[in-house]
């Protein structure tokens, strides 16, 4: 006869909300905010709050209901108590990552003097949708009170720290200002200028004859014009397009996911997010979940449902910011002299090492590290990834030698004079390395 009995096992399951986190590790600031707002519409569970004026007396962070929400969860992931008898759920109040307009802000205030903050965020606060200055500065500088020269000089400086084509009039201006800077960096194509700027309309409805007809060029012509727009340009500003395998040249602007400051002396990590803007479970749930016993069955249900959801997505958003941190503060520990001193500094270091040395998988390391964007201490942003590209400090030896040559050098010339200063690799590397750099070879320098 069978007998049955039970034994206990240990295995891993991959859950619903695991593979939730895994797929928001891997988002940049952009995305994470796109799936906050799209999170917002669909759960009644969970809302949007603002901090209060004044920030945290210990830590200056934003402060909600009397509680600070850096100072309610600690590094090591411990609760600190409110008051002695109360502690404080922090799940309930996870920062939001940060906004394009406050990214926006942020960088306005760092390079403006203070008697020209509130006109920065005029500016910024005039902006619809899309990134666009539909009204112009005209009708700021009339709404303030002020000459329209200082209004200029500002949006000025806002079109340089933001997404190219960002305070344009309508996508017709956005785009022309985007071809302007292809073209500054040597990229351009036959009609595009003319296409754009008085076709634009009939090229959007796919009339490539009439296009032709008006400029006396081909419609064959008129396609090439628009592949090329498609490719590298993008008529939104506020909006860019995410990365991807067919498009990896179109110019995009990318909100910063992590700042490392110089401290002391020393380097410390912030996962950039939203100083006022708090995603916390809406209250009046909290208390229809205490008296779920007094529901109806389909009320009680839809209060779990979207009260599970709405923590989920919480833990998870914090977890994120968690992990961007351990992630960042194990890197910037490693490359502190490339910090100090320079991209020829930079240590040859994997994901595999970040991932054994604060105990996580590989595979979240390189999640942590996809599509983020660091704000070294100099204020220049850089690719995460590169920090895990051995061949960067090469790669800049290699663009000094062809800056400072006096005749083109081949590549079995550049080769030797990279070996002769310790960085012993075969031309072919050269080759590859060139090419990356965007460098003609030497009988086209």
């Amino acid at each position: 006869m069978f007998e049955m009995s039970m034994v206990p096992q240990m295995e891993a399951r991959v859950t619903p909300a695991l593979l939730s986190l895994a797929h928001m590790l891997a988002l940049s600031s952009t995305a994470c905010l796109q799936l906050i707002e799209r999170e917002l519409s669909e759960n009644p569970a969970l809302e949007e709050a603002e901090a209060q004026d004044a920030p945290c007396e210990r830590c200056g962070g934003p402060v909600l209901d009397g509680i600070c929400l850096r100072c309610a969860y600690d590094l090591a992931g411990e609760p600190a108590p409110r008051h002695a008898d109360e502690a404080v759920d922090p799940l309930l109040f996870v920062a939001a990552p940060r906004s394009l307009s406050e990214t926006l802000i942020a960088d306005l205030r760092a390079s403006l003097p203070h008697s020209e903050h509130f006109l920065a965020e005029a500016l910024v606060g005039s902006l619809d949708e899309h990134g666009f200055l539909p009204d112009g500065p005209e009708a700021v500088a009339a709404s303030l009170g002020v000459s329209e020269g200082r209004v200029a000089a500002v949006l000025e400086r806002l079109r340089e720290v933001g997404p190219t084509g960002i305070a344009a009039h309508d996508v017709r201006e956005c785009v022309l200002v985007q071809l302007d800077l292809l073209a500054a960096e040597g990229l351009t194509c036959p009609h595009a200028q003319a296409v754009v700027g008085r076709h634009l309309d009939d090229l959007a409805a796919h009339r490539y004859h009439k296009i032709a007809r008006a400029l006396g060029i081909t419609p064959a012509e008129v396609r090439e014009v628009k592949a090329f727009l498609q490719r590298y340009t993008w008529p939104y500003p506020s909006q860019p397009p995410l990365a991807s395998p067919a498009d990896p040249d179109r110019p995009r602007y990318r909100l910063p996911d992590v700042a490392i400051h110089a401290q002391d002396g020393a380097y410390v990590v912030e996962v950039l997010h939203a100083p006022r803007r708090i995603l916390r479970i809406n209250p009046l749930y909290q208390e229809l979940a205490r008296r779920g016993a007094a529901l109806d069955d389909g009320e009680r249900a839809h209060v779990q449902e979207y009260m599970a959801r709405a923590r989920v997505f919480l833990a998870n958003l914090q977890q994120r910011e968690s992990t961007l941190r351990r992630v960042s503060e194990a890197v910037v520990a490693r490359q502190e002299a490339f910090l100090r001193y320079g991209v020829r500094h930079l240590v040859p270091m994997t994901r595999t090492e970040i991932a054994a040395e604060i105990g996580v998988h590989e595979s979240t390391v390189s999640r942590a590290t996809a599509d983020k964007v660091v704000l070294l201490p100099n204020g220049m942003p850089m690719e995460f990834s590169e920090f895990f590209v051995a061949a960067r400090g090469v790669q800049d030896v290699l663009r000094e030698l062809i800056a400072g040559e006096t005749r083109p050098l081949s590549d079995g010339e550049l080769a030797a004079l990279l070996a002769a200063r310790g960085y012993p690799i075969a031309r072919r590397t050269v080759a590859k390395y060139r090419e990356r750099l965007a460098i003609l070879p030497a009988h086209l320098r």
